[in-house]
């Protein structure tokens, strides 16, 4: 079968998560034989869809289409959308990758699939309307849902701006509530997402056999230290969580590493340079920093979507330490089995002084971890679900005459 993966940005092997994801449903797509065409579209100024990473797609033996389109963030992100914007009744309206839709139409016709993967929100926008090949989507949280945790979390401000950007959230929020209520969705399931086992099956020599720094380690990220999630982690950690864990600890009893591109949030700019933490920048792989991470810490005090670096951390075997949000974005994290999940700043600290202190605990849980990226996330256990529902979809539609495309 010839499969068309529509994707916003490239699919890599080590990159932000969702292109991870992708990448694990690609390799597994290309295992069971079939042919793929990666469709990605490029957003300006995008510093991950470099010409090395296209050729990385093509290593795996994809065909490769790319469509540049616009920002993509509406009126309700920003508060800087015009008046037709703020006055439309269809989300889709939010999205500049809707008209995409006539370019999207002519590559998918002369590429000629037999089915579609489409992946998010806004790359699902630009194949709306789209009736020349099955489509399969795979989405997360509402568009909305950012945005609106991305306006709480920010200090309130009197200026005509932010009296702007609050009226455009409340209208964008309203408004895709609404739609989903109207026309929700159909044929829905839950489709856990995969991760490429860079780890590999020598996961425990590879830890056991890391290099040392001579006091516990901390993980925080690999991710975008400016994104909603991560940036309001982050300001928790400064605020709540570092003064507690240097109080029991020592202000020189442990290291905090912190990996991904971007500035962090003012808070915790403004305590540093310190003893305890170290600013990293972006790492591409991060592979070493799992690995050689006594603690991988995580947080995002809001539900916001699933935190792929946890999965990440689970496939290297890391103790995993989260805010208990996390669980409700992946269901799979069991406190005190396979996790330790902590409701607060204070949770969150007593958790990691708990880990450090205790190396049993953190090799227990470790492992568990590393059970469960097994048994839910790894290629074979999430990539594998994912292709065989696009196999049944090409064959519930039958054999297409020769020279047609399948409506």
């Amino acid at each position: 079968m010839h499969f068309a993966l529509i994707t916003h940005g490239l699919p890599q092997p080590s990159s932000n998560g969702g292109p991870m994801t992708c990448w694990a449903i690609l390799q597994r797509m290309r295992e069971a034989g079939h042919r793929v065409t990666v469709v990605a579209l490029r957003y300006p100024g995008d510093v991950f869809a470099s010409p090395e990473r296209e050729e990385i797609v093509r290593s795996a033996g994809a065909d490769l289409a790319v469509l540049e389109t616009g920002p993509p963030e509406g009126a309700g992100s920003n508060g800087k959308g015009g008046l037709g914007r703020w006055l439309s009744p269809d989300p889709l309206k939010e999205f500049p990758t809707g008209e995409l839709a006539p370019r999207m139409r002519s590559v998918i016709e002369t590429i000629r699939p037999d089915a579609m993967f489409v992946y998010h929100w806004d790359t699902l926008a630009a194949t709306h309307g789209l009736r020349v090949a099955p489509r399969m989507a795979g989405v997360g949280d509402p568009w909305h849902l950012p945005t609106l945790q991305r306006w709480r979390h920010a200090p309130m401000r009197l200026s005509p701006e932010y009296l702007r950007w609050t009226l455009g959230v409340a209208r964008f929020q309203a408004r895709e509530t609404r739609w989903l209520q109207q026309r929700g969705g159909t044929a829905c399931a839950y489709f856990r997402s995969p991760i490429t086992d860079s780890a590999g099956p020598e996961w425990q020599r590879r830890r056991s056999e890391a290099k040392k720094r001579g006091k516990p380690v901390i993980l925080l990220g690999p991710s975008n230290l400016e994104g909603t999630s991560t940036s309001a982690g982050l300001r928790l950690f400064a605020d709540e969580i570092l003064p507690r864990v240097e109080a029991e600890l020592g202000r020189e009893g442990f290291l905090v590493r912190i990996v991904g591109e971007g500035s962090p949030p003012k808070e915790l700019a403004r305590i540093l340079p310190r003893p305890s933490v170290e600013l990293l920048g972006r790492i591409e792989p991060a592979d070493q920093e799992f690995i050689g991470a006594d603690v991988h810490l995580v947080p995002t005090p809001f539900v916001l979507g699933i935190r792929l670096r946890i999965v990440t951390g689970m496939s290297f075997g890391c103790c995993i330490v989260a805010h208990q949000n996390e669980a409700a974005n992946l269901p799979e994290l069991v406190d005190g089995e396979n996790s330790l999940l902590g409701r607060d700043g204070t949770g969150l600290a007593k958790a990691i002084v708990k880990a450090v202190r205790d190396r049993e605990l953190r090799e227990h849980l470790g492992r568990n971890a590393r059970r469960t990226y097994e048994r839910f996330f790894s290629p074979e256990a999430a990539a594998s679900p994912i292709v065989e529902e696009l196999e049944n979809l090409v064959r519930s539609r039958g054999p297409r005459p020769p020279g047609k495309a399948p409506e």
